[in-house]
């Protein structure tokens, strides 16, 4: 990897802009949200170093682009309209560096009734196993995300990527909170990391044994101490459960949440869990 970024893959010289014309997503007017061009003009060398390995390689992006994952953009300092679009344009970006189709997969996540039965009925399944692995997640108070994308003993922890025998620690852009940014800094030993964050590397470890197993995408600490629990997902797209403290739903249909996600659907399975869809 170049400046931007400390991954050992090779870059090829291919300009931000032609993979950005390859996606065909820019319009007429100049780059959606103005003053997040910059950096998102750093957010492409990783995405062109691992396209230049990986192109053509569908279930590498589909795991790649599961929610939290190394090609699942964050916006933390925006509202919603704008993230939505960031989100959208990063995955068409990303498609076109893969050779992929990033849409028909977006597409792909909005099948029908039996789909959302399928993934509502999975997790109620579930429900015995996954209880106790929100308690274990919600003791580590200084964690907000643990991601898992089903490769190897590759993993996120907060704003660190384990990525193919490597890890590196992203930071929050300035101007957008982009995550992962154009910031990257080795990190030797993930273990390390994890115990600075008050946490049991092994502890850890178990988490995402039981989420590897369990097919969970993401387990992240949302505002108001709910827990979501993310099955899968890609882009503005996820269906998963929310964990809740309190009686009140933590959402309602049709809520749009600053990090670009829309709730379609919301739905109380048992006191303080609700199933959930976004688009």
């Amino acid at each position: 990897m170049n400046h931007s970024g400390r991954w050992t893959c090779t870059v090829t010289g291919i300009s931000v802009w032609a993979v950005i014309g390859l996606a065909g997503l820019l319009q007429a007017q100049g780059f959606p949200v103005s003053r997040a061009e910059p950096e998102f003009r750093k957010l492409l060398p990783f995405v062109r170093g691992w396209a230049q390995q990986n192109a053509g390689d569908e279930e590498f992006f589909k795991r790649w682009s599961l929610p939290f994952g190394p090609l699942s953009i964050q916006v933390t300092k925006g509202n919603h309209s704008e993230a939505s679009s960031l989100k959208n344009l990063y995955l068409g970006v990303a498609g076109a560096a893969f050779k992929v189709d990033p849409m028909a997969l977006a597409n792909s996540f909005h099948c029908g009734p039996s789909c959302v039965e399928y993934r509502r009925a999975d997790l109620k399944s579930k429900f015995a196993r996954i209880e106790p692995l929100v308690s274990n997640f919600r003791a580590l108070v200084r964690i907000r995300v643990i991601a898992n994308w089903g490769m190897g003993d590759d993993f996120r922890v907060n704003d660190l990527f384990r990525i193919m025998g490597q890890q590196n620690l992203t930071q929050p852009s300035p101007i957008m909170g982009f995550v992962p940014s154009g910031i990257w800094t080795p990190v030797k030993d993930a273990d390390e990391y994890m115990k600075s964050l008050g946490a049991s590397p092994a502890k850890v470890r178990e988490i995402l044994r039981e989420m590897r197993d369990l097919s969970l995408s993401a387990l992240v600490a949302d505002t108001g101490s709910v827990v979501r629990v993310v099955r899968v997902g890609i882009a503005d797209n996820e269906s998963g459960l929310l964990f809740a403290t309190g009686d009140a739903a933590p959402h309602k249909k049709g809520d749009k949440l600053s990090d670009g996600r829309e709730i379609i659907l919301i739905e109380q399975l048992k006191p303080r869990v609700y199933f959930y869809e976004t688009s």
